[in-house]
């Protein structure tokens, strides 16, 4: 009864060993390596192996090198001109997309992907399969093709060692991925809706837990103030973050009125926010009244910060901006000479004496 009762763990282990390896480092000295980034909010991860040149430099690309030109017959489904490169070693190389995105304009769902590719000189079609856990290209099946797409390699002045996959640029809605080896690069374009993919998690927590507190209402407003997007349902969360009397949450409801053309409303909310203004802030609420071409109603702000605070740089500065935005430069630089006096540090000091520069030429500094 013993023996079978061994036999049967040992055949539920072998059965299960899968589950359950063993540590070890990666095959064929092919370090594992990963690279992610966000897009917005958006994590983009690539997950592969790296292959070393190892003084096989003019012999890993092209026909009769290691990665032959397009597709090769050693797919072990078809034994057809099927297979393209694994896109690194070992195992399938992978991509993750956190959220729906665009590669080189084409749309692609959201999920993990093996990552192929199908080189030749001047062209190289990328894919991504649905097909994530197999070894290599060996299996690849075009049936689950999620995507292809078709760029253009470049050629690397500098030698690659070690394959890398890199981020090569990023901007505020898109990235540029590159596989990197030996003298070549192969770029790909990857766009994310960013400001949709937000506004979806904003909506999100604004009902959960986080929107009990008026910060995480206020940034959930601003981003959308600040993206000139959804102002209508920015303006709940604005009145929301307002149910909690600051400079800030109140400044920034008057933003949203004033966004929304709605400047009576802009106006009394600035004039509560004023409260519980600081001089700095007396004077920033009136430089964003300038920026809107509202002289009048800066110049309002900045007699109600003298008022208050009286004859202290964020007055002064305040003033300065207000003459020059009117043409007064000879008026705007008295106040400017004020300023200069009471400049809190050196990096406020080069910013006036600058100001003053124009000014003496004849320039607004607004």
């Amino acid at each position: 009864m013993r023996k079978i009762f061994f036999s049967a763990i040992v055949l539920f282990i072998l059965a299960h060993s899968s589950i359950a390896q063993m540590d070890l480092p990666a095959s064929g000295n092919n370090p594992r390596a990963t690279v992610t980034e966000e897009v917005g909010i958006t994590s983009i991860t690539v997950k592969y192996s790296r292959p070393d040149v190892n003084k096989r430099e003019g012999k890993i690309w092209g026909d009769g090198n290691l990665v032959t030109w397009g597709f090769t017959s050693t797919n072990l489904n078809t034994n057809k001109n099927t297979q393209p490169w694994r896109a690194g070693a070992n195992e399938n190389t992978i991509i993750t997309f956190e959220h729906d995105v665009k590669v080189e304009g084409k749309n692609i769902k959201a999920g993990i992907y093996g990552l192929h590719m199908a080189l030749w000189p001047d062209s190289a079609i990328v894919i991504f399969s649905s097909q994530s856990g197999s070894w290599g290209s060996f299996y690849y099946d075009p049936q689950f093709d999620a995507l292809r797409v078709t760029v253009k390699p470049v050629k690397q002045d500098k030698s690659v060692e070690w394959l890398k996959y890199e981020f090569i640029e990023h901007r505020e809605k898109y990235c540029v991925i590159a596989m990197q080896w030996e003298n070549l690069s192969v770029p790909f374009k990857v766009d994310v809706d960013v400001d949709n993919i937000v506004l979806a998690k904003l909506r999100e927590e604004v009902t959960s837990q986080k929107g009990f507190n008026a910060f995480n209402m206020l940034a959930a407003a601003q981003y959308m103030i600040n993206r000139n997007i959804n102002l209508e349902e920015a303006l709940g969360w604005s009145q929301r973050a307002a149910l909690t009397k600051t400079f800030a949450t109140l400044n920034n409801l008057s933003n949203n009125y004033a966004k929304l053309s709605r400047l009576p409303q802009a106006d009394s909310t600035m004039n509560e926010a004023l409260i519980f203004a600081t001089p700095n802030q007396y004077m920033a609420a009136g430089r964003s009244q300038i920026t809107a071409k509202r002289s009048d109603r800066a110049l309002e702000i900045f007699n109600a910060n003298e008022k208050k605070n009286g004859n202290v740089y964020a007055v002064n500065a305040g003033f300065m901006s207000y003459y020059s935005a009117k043409g007064d430069f000879a008026k705007a630089l008295e106040y400017a000479s004020k300023a200069l006096a009471q400049a809190p540090n050196e990096a406020t000091k080069t910013a006036i004496n600058g100001n003053i520069v124009k000014l003496k030429e004849g320039k607004d500094i607004n």
